[in-house]
């Protein structure tokens, strides 16, 4: 990701004032943030990965892209899932294609017509 997470989560620390409210506003524990940040999250089996999405999620307002490994606007993400099928860029093409199939996508996980 070009996002620094452990930057983030301190800019958002001395703003609300402490971890704990980090926390809350994320919907994690406040152990978990701590953890987070003193680089022992995965050690103790914690998902960075999960974590990290939903730092992006609420304190950016944006989405991880697992295609691109970014930061997206939602805007933009939605842009790119509702595009026309790219006919002549190879790139754009490949990203048609995860997007049908993107779990950011609510379209992606919405059963087919006509499907029983």
């Amino acid at each position: 990701m070009s996002v620094d997470i452990k930057q983030v989560l301190q800019n958002q620390i001395a703003k609300r004032g402490t971890i704990k409210a980090v926390a809350d506003a994320l919907g994690v524990s406040r152990t978990q943030v701590s953890l987070y940040l003193s680089d022992r999250y995965q050690a103790v089996g914690g998902r960075a990965d999960r974590l990290e999405e939903r730092v992006i999620e609420v304190l950016l307002d944006q989405v991880a892209c697992p295609h691109l490994s970014e930061a997206l606007s939602k805007e933009t993400c939605q842009a790119n899932a509702a595009a026309a099928i790219p006919q002549s860029d190879p790139a754009a093409l490949k990203l048609w294609f995860a997007c049908k199939s993107c779990p950011n996508n609510p379209k992606a996980n919405q059963p087919k017509e006509g499907a029983a």
